[in-house]
């Protein structure tokens, strides 16, 4: 078989150019653990200049101002918007706390890089966006999972066209959040819309396509924990013209933790592909016996937060709209909340067209 050359530089994320890294100023809000432990080594990695950071618990602040050598730190939010340097605001709290933060940061013409989900409705996600059209300002929703090494390598074979014509797409997730006194069991349809999102949006971006239609069925298991279903199958149907599928299944209450996995298949006209987090397995219909197995180079945490992140700089000093705008990901949300209600109802869900 003809060897697929995939190199490292081909999909792991890098920083913009210093001159773009140095020109914009990132203030965090919210010094919760991801903040502390994904952000904050990325942008450090990646050479991004944190000038100012905010949480409401001063420990929390001072704590993260302190490990990573950011000069600010505050429990007062307008003090953060004032700093003369802050001109990205990365918004790392619970979803639910989203808006109205918005509403002051956007008023103060700070640019937005919100967690996922952008918020635990439809409804408000749109308001949100809305928010920031008004003000003028960019939002962009951090989907870092499309920056992740193992989601670009396989995205670059299917820009390469190693694959042919993508026809299928794969999900298999097997892992374990249900775990008493912690916040995803608590947090309702936590595995489809705050867990799930991830891997609904990389089917968007790994097809390029926008379903028609969302099936989704989800159980409760005996004696768990979370308020809602831990696991799920979500199938997507596209135009007829598209010729493709998607099946999204996340097994997230698996107490065999010797069977976990995290796998991606992607089968095309001339071959397919299967990825771990570590490792890339490629087979060309060419030569149907023969498999390639590229050791993959990077990691999600936290090189894909830099990725993101680089993104948004880079979004800001070309004056376009990031690849995970506000926008972009509401059409990634309404396939979420589509695979909620066909779990509830039992029936297939049309996604209306996005009306912005």
């Amino acid at each position: 078989m003809e060897n697929v050359i995939l190199r490292p530089e081909d999909y792991r994320p890098r920083p913009p150019a210093e001159e773009i890294t140095r020109r914009y100023g990132i203030g965090i809000v919210g010094c919760g653990s991801i903040a502390r432990h994904a952000h904050l080594p990325a942008y450090r990695d990646f050479g991004y200049r944190v000038v100012g950071v905010c949480d409401i618990s001063a420990e929390s602040a001072q704590a993260a101002a302190r490990d990573f050598n950011i000069p600010f730190w505050t429990t007062n939010l307008a003090a953060l918007l004032e700093h003369p340097e802050v001109d990205v605001i990365d918004l790392a709290v619970p979803a639910a706390q989203r808006l109205p933060l918005v509403e002051t940061i956007a008023a103060a013409g700070k640019h937005i890089f919100s967690q996922k989900p952008l918020a635990l409705t439809l409804a408000e996600a749109e308001r949100i966006v809305a928010l920031c059209q008004e003000a003028g300002v960019t939002l962009m929703v951090n989907q870092q999972a499309r920056w992740a090494p193992a989601h670009r390598a396989l995205k670059a074979l299917l820009d390469q066209g190693v694959l042919g014509h993508l026809y299928s797409v794969l999900h298999l997730h097997r892992s374990f959040q249900d775990q008493p006194g912690s916040w995803f069991v608590t947090l309702e349809n936590f595995n489809i819309v705050d867990h799930g999102i991830h891997y609904i949006d990389l089917a968007r971006y790994f097809t390029g396509q926008e379903p028609e239609r969302v099936k989704a069925t989800t159980v409760m298991v005996p004696g768990q924990v979370a308020v809602s279903p831990m696991i799920y199958t979500i199938l997507c149907e596209y135009p007829p013209t598209a010729q493709v599928m998607t099946t999204l299944h996340f097994n997230n209450i698996v107490s065999a933790r010797a069977t976990h996995r995290y796998e991606w298949f992607l089968d095309g006209t001339r071959g397919s592909a299967c990825a771990s987090q570590t490792e890339l397995v490629v087979s060309l219909s060419a030569a149907p016996d023969q498999r390639q197995i590229i050791t993959l180079h990077g990691r999600w945490f936290p090189d894909a937060f830099g990725g993101s992140m680089g993104e948004m700089l880079s979004a800001l000093a070309e004056g376009r709209e990031p690849a995970t705008s506000g926008r972009d990901h509401l059409r990634t949300l309404r396939i979420a909340f589509a695979a909620v209600e066909s779990a509830k109802t039992g029936q297939a869900v049309a996604l209306t067209a996005p009306g912005n």
